[in-house]
């Protein structure tokens, strides 16, 4: 019988931080997507944000999703309480990417935001793309950026848990060579599926949740900023190499070891915990929002100005949506089914 794990309070109010650094990079998508063309300082700043958080979205989600497995390993339950814990807001999300995003777009001047995410928006949708949205991403892949940007990652959620009572019998058969072994299966596979090359940084959260290295504490702050150091390598390397992810998902690791063990007071801090309790609903829901700002205050603000303007609103819809789909509203339904995970 496993023994159960408390509570990380800091890893909720760095899921809070992470969602803000992916509006504040998608706040630079709106003018500027690598090889498209030179960014300004302040996009290349910001849109280097944007994966490593991701990245540590990733881990992150490995590890809190395999400690509730193993907690209650029954695998139809788990599968159905994961399906529960990220459908509402997905399709949240999908909606407002298709009935507010796209036509809002479809209407502003086409060469107002050339290099960005704005013109995608207004390319046609392929029926599998449609089936895709519609299904979060099992019902096939989709191209996200053409209805709400945020939602790929949604879709490798899904598919990382569905995989991942795999991941966790691999990870107690093998311990850490099972991360060796995933990178070359992961890369054959890239040719296949492509989106099977992120499920080695959720096999690491696995292995973080399950074989967790022993460090001792006073290497703990060591840890954490080298961390750091390797997950901000982008802003240096200015790379988007999506193969740059099996890097910085060790820095990630980093600085999750470095956060459990110290428990820092900045992450527990009140304003920090309501934002991860909305970490995910500001995720799915800030994109639509921001091009809903665009299109009203571009002609006076601008792009960029517009993005910066509509932060504090994204954090208000994605109140009133996490109240909707994860509140006290949403509790009085009936659940035949355990949580599985905060995450």
């Amino acid at each position: 019988m496993s023994t159960p794990h408390p509570r990380v309070l800091a890893f909720d109010g760095l899921r809070g931080l992470l969602a803000l650094a992916v509006v504040l990079s998608h706040v630079a998508a709106l003018t500027f997507l690598p090889g498209r063309t030179q960014p300004s300082s302040f996009d290349y700043l910001l849109w280097h944000f944007g994966a490593p958080a991701v990245d540590v979205f990733f881990v992150l989600s490995g590890l809190v999703v395999a400690r509730s497995y193993v907690r209650r390993p029954a695998l139809w339950p788990y599968l159905a309480a994961r399906l529960r814990r990220l459908a509402p807001l997905g399709l949240l999300g999908a909606v407002l990417g298709l009935g507010l995003a796209r036509p809002l777009a479809a209407s502003l001047p086409a060469d107002l935001a050339p290099h960005g995410l704005l013109p995608i928006l207004t390319e046609p949708l392929t029926g599998l793309d449609l089936q895709g949205v519609l299904t979060l991403g099992l019902g096939g892949w989709f191209e996200a950026n053409r209805v709400n940007p945020p939602l790929w990652t949604l879709a490798i959620e899904l598919y990382a848990s569905a995989l991942l009572p795999l991941m966790v019998w691999a990870a107690r058969r093998w311990g850490w060579t099972a991360l060796l072994i995933s990178l070359p299966l992961a890369f054959g596979m890239v040719f296949v599926f492509w989106p099977l090359m992120v499920m080695p940084l959720f096999l690491l959260g696995v292995l973080l949740a399950l074989q967790p290295p022993q460090v001792p504490a006073r290497l703990l702050p060591l840890v954490g900023v080298l961390g750091a150091g390797v997950l901000l390598c982008r802003h240096v390397l200015g790379s988007d190499d999506a193969y740059l992810r099996w890097l910085t998902a060790l820095g990630a690791a980093g600085v999750l070891l470095a956060l459990e063990g110290l428990q820092p007071a900045f992450f527990q801090q009140r304003w920090a915990q309501w934002l991860g309790e909305r970490s995910y609903a500001l995720y799915a829901t800030h994109f639509p929002v921001m091009v809903a700002a665009v299109w009203l205050g571009w002609n006076s603000i601008g792009v960029t100005g517009s993005g910066l303007l509509a932060v504090p609103v994204c954090l208000l819809v994605a109140h009133l949506a996490h109240h909707l789909t994860q509140g006290r509203s949403a509790q009085r339904v009936p659940r035949l089914l355990p949580e599985v995970s905060h995450d």
